[in-house]
C-alpha cells in the first residue's frame, strides 16, 4: 500500500504512527493523516472490545486471592487470555500498517532508521500483552493438569471405643475434633480444613512410589490459626476406617510401613473404587483414622520435581541450626552437593534444598520431618510476586510435572482466602507443630487414643487441660 495524499511521512511520523497504534489502534493513522481502511477499523473495534473485557476481569483484582479466583474459573481465565491476545494482535497490525503508510521515501538510511524505531516501539508496546496472554494460557494448562475438576472425597475417621475428653469449647469424641463458634467458617460446613502433603520418591531400586514425607496442614477456617502434624514414614500398623475395604483387608492395621501405603493402594485400586489416585486416597484414609480428623484433600509433590519448583522461584532462604552432612547427590540433582551444609542462614537452590530435606546423617527421621516443615515455610516465603512473575513459565511447567492433588480447581479462590486468613493469624511463625515420633510416640508401639489426644492438644493447647509437650525445632 502506498501513502495517500496528505499523509505525513518521515522517520518522526513513522515512529508517531507506531506509538499511537500500540497505545490505541487507529490513533496512529489519525496522527499522520493516513487513510483508515476497513481492516484498521475492525482491528480498532476488536481492541476496544478486548480492552473492556480485560478491564471487567482484572479491574476488581486488589489482592492475590482475587487473582486466584480468576484462575479458578477456566472460562474467565481463557476469556482473559483471548482478550489479551486480541489486543496484542490488533495493536501490532495497526502499528505496522500506519508506520508503513508514513514511511520515509527519500532515503534508504532514513527507511532503515524508521524501521528500527517502529520495531522497538511496536514490539516493546505489544510484548507485555503477548506475555500476559501466554501466562494466562500456561496457568490454565497447569491448573487443568494439577487440580481436579470434581469434588474431592473426604476421608472420615470412625470413633475409637474410648472415653471422650472434654474441654470448655472443644470435645474430642474419638473420631473428630469439633469446636463451637459464632463466626461463619470460610469453607461451608468445615471449621477446619485439613490437607495431607505428601513428598513422593520413586528412586532407583524402589518398587513404586514411597511417600517418605507425610505432613497434615490444618487451618482453622474461622480464625486462620494453623497446625502442622508430621507422620513418620516408618510408622507401623496404620489403621483404616471401619466399613472400608482397606479395613476389611487389614482390620489390625496395614502390615507394612506408612510410606508403603501409596504403592499398595495404587496397585490395588479395586479396594479404592478404581480411582486413578487410589494410592493417595488410601493414605488419606489411613492418616484420617490415625489422627481422628477428616482429611479433605491431599497434595503430592514428586521430590525430583521439587528441585525445579525451588529453582523456578530463584531458591529459598533457610536457617540451618547446625552443620549438616549431606546424603550425597539426590535423584534429580542438577549439580554435585557439598559434603556438608554449614550452620547459619543459607540460600539454597533446589538441589541443595532437596539434599537438606533428605539428610538423616546428622540425626534421625524425626528431625528430618522438622526440617521438611521448615522448607515448606521457606518455600511459601520465596513465592513473592516478583519471583512468580520472573519465573512464571518455568514455575508452571515444574508445578505441573511435580504436583498432583484432588483439590478442585473451583476451590482455589477459597484456598487463597484461607491462606490470607492464615497469614493474618501469624502464618508459619504462629503455627503449632506436632511430630508424631520419639520422644512423644514410638512408631512401632503407639496407642490410638494417645495419638488422638496429642492431636487434640495441638489443635487447642489452651482450652484442653492436658500437658503434652510438642517437639519443635527452629528453622
Amino acid at each position: 500500500m502506498t501513502p495517500t495524499a496528505g499523509t505525513r511521512t518521515g522517520v518522526g511520523a513513522c515512529a508517531l504512527a507506531a506509538f499511537g497504534s500500540v497505545v490505541n489502534p487507529g490513533t496512529g493513522h489519525l496522527a499522520v493523516h493516513a487513510r483508515i481502511t476497513r481492516a484498521t477499523l475492525v482491528a480498532s473495534v476488536l481492541n476496544l472490545a478486548a480492552t473492556v473485557v480485560s478491564i471487567l476481569i482484572l479491574g476488581p483484582v486488589r489482592k492475590q486471592a482475587d487473582l486466584v479466583e480468576i484462575i479458578a474459573d477456566r472460562t474467565v481465565l481463557l476469556g482473559l487470555g483471548v482478550a489479551l491476545a486480541t489486543m496484542a494482535i490488533a495493536r501490532l497490525y495497526t502499528a505496522f500498517d500506519s508506520a508503513w503508510l508514513a514511511r520515509p521515501t527519500s532515503s534508504t538510511r532514513l527507511r532503515l532508521a524508521a524501521a528500527l524505531a517502529v520495531g522497538v516501539l511496536a514490539i516493546g508496546g505489544v510484548a507485555p500483552l503477548a506475555i500476559a496472554a501466554n501466562y494466562a494460557w500456561e496457568a490454565d494448562q497447569t491448573a487443568e493438569k494439577v487440580f481436579g475438576n470434581d469434588d474431592a472425597t473426604t476421608a472420615v475417621p470412625t470413633p475409637l471405643p474410648t472415653t471422650p475428653v472434654t474441654g470448655s469449647t472443644v470435645a474430642v469424641t474419638g473420631s473428630t475434633i469439633e469446636a463451637t463458634t459464632t463466626t461463619e467458617p470460610l469453607f461451608e460446613g468445615e471449621s477446619r480444613v485439613n490437607v495431607l502433603l505428601l513428598g513422593g520418591d520413586a528412586g532407583p531400586g524402589r518398587p513404586g512410589l514411597r511417600t517418605d514425607s507425610m505432613v497434615v496442614v490444618s487451618i482453622d477456617s474461622v480464625t486462620g490459626t494453623g497446625v502442622i502434624i508430621s507422620i513418620p514414614r516408618n510408622m507401623d500398623d496404620i489403621p483404616f476406617p471401619e466399613g472400608t475395604p482397606l479395613h476389611d483387608k487389614y482390620p489390625e492395621g496395614f502390615d507394612g510401613l506408612a510410606n508403603a501405603i501409596y504403592t499398595y493402594g495404587d496397585t490395588h485400586r479395586d479396594l479404592l473404587g478404581g480411582v486413578e489416585d487410589a494410592g493417595a486416597q488410601a493414605i488419606k484414609l489411613g492418616i484420617s483414622q490415625l489422627l481422628g480428623i477428616p482429611i479433605h484433600y491431599y497434595v503430592l509433590v514428586d521430590m525430583a520435581g521439587f528441585v525445579d519448583i525451588v529453582d523456578a522461584l530463584g531458591g529459598i532462604d533457610i536457617y540451618v541450626p547446625k552443620r549438616m552432612p549431606t546424603p550425597g547427590n539426590p535423584r534429580g540433582a542438577k549439580h554435585p552437593v557439598p559434603e556438608y551444609i554449614e550452620k547459619g542462614q543459607q540460600h539454597m537452590d533446589g538441589t541443595l534444598a532437596l539434599a537438606y530435606a533428605r539428610t538423616r546423617e546428622a540425626d534421625d527421621d524425626y528431625h528430618r520431618m522438622s526440617r521438611q516443615q521448615c522448607l515448606l515455610g521457606s518455600l511459601g516465603k520465596a513465592a513473592t510476586p516478583m519471583a512468580l512473575t520472573l519465573g512464571f513459565t518455568e514455575l508452571m511447567s515444574a508445578f505441573g510435572d511435580a504436583v498432583h492433588t484432588d483439590i478442585p480447581r473451583d476451590k482455589l479462590d477459597d484456598f487463597a482466602r484461607l491462606i490470607e486468613l492464615f497469614n493474618d493469624a501469624g502464618g508459619v511463625a504462629a503455627t503449632h507443630r506436632l511430630h508424631l515420633g520419639k520422644p512423644l510416640v514410638d512408631p512401632f508401639r503407639w496407642k490410638p487414643d494417645e495419638i488422638r489426644t496429642l492431636v487434640a492438644v495441638a489443635f487447642a493447647p489452651i482450652v484442653l487441660d492436658i500437658d503434652v509437650p510438642l517437639l519443635e525445632e527452629t528453622c
